[in-house]
């Protein structure tokens, strides 16, 4: 059963003010990670939790009063006398409850935040897209900072944050912002209301297995502060619901998590282990927590005052736990060892690393038969040193290859061409129009607005972005509409198809497209424009004489602002 993530910010759709498309359904995804689909808060069935208005100190297990001492036995005297008096040992004071928790004190620099956004329409970019208004949660990390989910930010036109139990708001905007991670920072330029209140503290190390902890927020159901408690049920690498089809650690808790909850910290004791972000819509009391790792990453990058992602290994590892495999390739029954199945053409393994070879440690850390290691007390994937790491750092590698046992080194770097496969924020879509027809880079947001199959384009998206295109190439362009007019006329079904060449020369990405439909002042343009496209039996031929006439009508009749926006 596939299963659903849910980014759980509390979504209240507006009418967008300027006439839009309604959002097209799902679409397949042209990459091999499983899809994550955020699904709008009305879906949600949100179980019941604990009352946000109060929250009661957890009870404390009845302390049985000791038993009487029995009196020792007296024996027998010729005279007898009385017993002597035996003092019975105290019993055990019972064990006074806890304190009720002051919420006005202690969770002061938890927020509401409050975003108006407007949401990019890739069917038709041109347009302006549709505007909503969400809700979620921060909490402050340092004076006139506070943490959050990129996904409750983004696309964002309007934050405001509101204090607890305080009708105040306070305008905040974005100082930075990780959506391959989902967090962000937000800034405030009036700090007064929070003086005297004290930052939350991070942990220092990963909870463990059946550690309680609490989180903290304002979900659905109620406008005060709530608070849920459960365990940690699994620490594992799952696929990030905003991003799409980026995987980091993340921590399962069985604590309620609903949406709303999203950027509010997760406490055990008094420390946040980590922030909340996302639930699983077919299990109940499932929610998952961005670990310690992944915001000190986040935390890390920004230092020298801008955000720059992950970095990646590119090369792809899988387990070696068959018996056969191990014997084809001399490989000892001692559980070490995966093996190289393919390294992106151009990133920091290409030279390094080659299909075939067998990892059998990293940085000095033995590799199991499965891709994993022990790091910090916890087993992950061998991947996950690279989560850990930022341009720059090197990487050392003991591998075995034709029967001889080596070590290599690689310096990490990012890897621009996986953003081809995530999505994209706080960005307006990017677009040619030309003689009616709509090209747009292969991109998710567009994929998903057209409907695009994944057979339609995989092929070619791996070459960009294994096969090492991505270097030659900015973008892949795909035409993705066709505006009737009668320049265009029976070109049909040629929509969402990419776009190979025009008049021969062969297209390196959007803005090279629109250079040559649209050629410079002083350049000779062609009788004709012939594009063509990768799974077309014909080319399609615009009339050059004509097209000029056809742009400004089209541009009219379909209220199209610019003919292109390249960036």
């Amino acid at each position: 059963m596939t299963l659903t993530l849910i980014a759980l910010m509390s979504a209240l759709p507006v009418m967008a003010q300027s006439a839009a498309a309604e959002p097209a359904s799902q679409a397949p995804l042209p990459a091999d990670t499983p899809v994550v689909e955020p699904v709008p808060a009305e879906e949600v069935v949100v179980e019941p939790a604990v009352s946000p208005e109060t929250v009661s100190a957890p009870e404390q297990p009845e302390v049985a009063p000791a038993p009487e001492p029995e009196a020792p036995s007296v024996s027998e005297q010729p005279e007898p006398s009385p017993a002597p008096v035996v003092q019975p040992e105290p019993a055990s004071a019972p064990v006074p409850p806890a304190p009720a928790v002051d919420l006005a004190a202690a969770y002061r620099g938890i927020v509401k935040v409050e975003v108006v956004s407007r949401t990019p329409d890739y069917e038709t970019p041109w347009q302006s897209g549709n505007f909503g208004r969400g809700n979620g949660t921060g909490f402050l990390v340092a004076p006139g900072l506070f943490m959050t989910n990129a996904h409750v930010v983004a696309n964002a036109v309007k934050i405001d944050i509101s204090l607890y139990a305080d009708a105040r708001r306070i305008p905040a905007r974005v100082k930075y912002v990780a959506h391959d991670a989902d967090l962000a920072l937000l800034e405030i330029a009036d700090t007064s209301a929070f003086a005297g209140v004290p930052c939350l503290e991070f942990t220092e190390e990963l909870p463990q297995l059946e550690d309680t902890v609490r989180a903290i927020g304002y979900p659905v159901g109620g406008n005060r502060l709530s608070v849920t408690r459960g365990i940690v049920s699994r620490i594992d690498t799952i696929p990030y619901a905003h991003p799409r089809n980026i995987a980091h650690m993340a921590l399962q808790v069985d604590a309620a998590i609903n949406p709303g909850n999203s950027g509010g910290p997760v406490l055990k004791g008094d420390k946040v282990v980590g922030v909340a972000f996302q639930g699983l819509l077919q299990a109940n009391s499932t929610g998952y927590v961005i670990p310690m790792p992944v915001i000190r990453h986040f935390l890390e990058d920004v230092k020298d005052g801008r955000y720059d992602g992950y970095v990646e290994m590119g090369a792809y590892f899988i387990p070696m736990e068959n018996e056969a495999m191990r014997r084809h390739f001399e490989m000892p029954d001692n559980g070490l060892g995966c093996l190289v199945s393919d390294v992106v053409k151009g990133s920091a393994c290409d030279g390094a690393l080659q299909p075939g070879d067998v990892v059998i440690a990293v940085n000095g850390l033995p590799v199991d038969c499965t891709a994993m290691i022990d790091l910090d007390g916890v087993r992950v994937r061998l991947e996950e040193l690279a989560e850990r790491s930022f341009a720059g750092d090197k990487v050392h590698f003991t591998i075995i290859r034709d029967g001889q046992v080596q070590e290599t080194e690689v310096t990490l770097a990012p890897l621009p061409s996986v953003r081809v496969l995530s999505r994209r924020y706080d960005e307006n879509p990017r677009y040619v129009v030309y003689a009616g027809l709509v090209f747009q880079p292969l991109e998710l947001n567009v994929v998903q607005a057209h409907q695009v199959s994944s057979s339609d384009v995989m092929v070619e998206l791996d070459r960009f972005t294994r096969g090492g295109e991505s270097r030659e190439k900015d973008d892949l362009v795909l035409l993705t509409r066709q505006l009737p007019d009668e320049v265009n006329t029976r070109l049909t079904n040629m929509g969402r198809s990419l776009v190979t060449r025009v008049n021969g020369v062969e297209v390196k990405g959007l803005a090279h497209l629109h250079s040559l439909l649209y050629p410079a002042e002083g350049e000779e343009r062609p009788a004709y424009t012939v594009i063509e496209l990768a799974d077309a039996p014909r080319p399609l031929v615009i009339d050059n004489a004509a097209v000029d006439a056809a742009n400004s009508r089209i541009a009219e009749r379909y209220n199209i602002p610019a003919a292109a926006r390249l960036k």
